[in-house]
């Protein structure tokens, strides 16, 4: 059978002010999530590594090597809803300087679980006809990210 690509359709974030005991599902799984209401986007998530180059003058060729990664900081989307349990946590988060837990259910089962810094929650301007929304940015730690297959 051909592998077939999936949509976030269906996609729930959820965040928890607490962090896993151990850095495993179990871990993770053992801790209370609060979803977050409202999403539109959840982010990108991966690691990116520095460019470590040289030039070889005998060769004339820059030779590159990986060197240090770094974490991405990415983009939630949502529309407010400020009595939303998540959305609160969330911008609890953002003023507090502690890593949070967050959880990534997607619609076919598979789980991500990762640490995240939010640097901030804010609400973006519109018109009258436009849905208030907003967003938060976080910075994954994915030293500690956890991929949970589909059952």
């Amino acid at each position: 059978m051909a592998a077939q690509g999936i949509t976030y359709a269906g996609t729930v974030l959820s965040i928890s002010a607490g962090l896993p005991e151990t850095y495993d599902a179990p871990g993770f799984a053992a801790l209370t999530f609060t979803a977050v209401g409202e999403v539109s986007n959840v982010g990108d998530r991966g690691q990116t590594f520095e460019d470590v180059n040289y030039t070889v003058l005998g060769t004339r060729a820059t030779k590159h090597l990986k060197g240090t990664s770094d974490q991405p900081e990415t983009t939630i989307e949502l529309v407010i809803d400020r009595d939303d349990a998540g959305q609160i946590l969330l911008k609890e988060a953002s003023a507090s300087d502690d890593l949070y837990a967050y959880k990534v259910a997607y619609a076919n089962g598979e789980v991500d679980y990762f640490n995240a810094l939010a640097y901030s929650f804010v609400t973006v301007g519109g018109d009258a006809n436009t849905v208030r929304t907003g967003t938060a940015n976080i910075r994954l730690d994915e030293r500690d990210a956890v991929e949970v297959p589909a059952p």
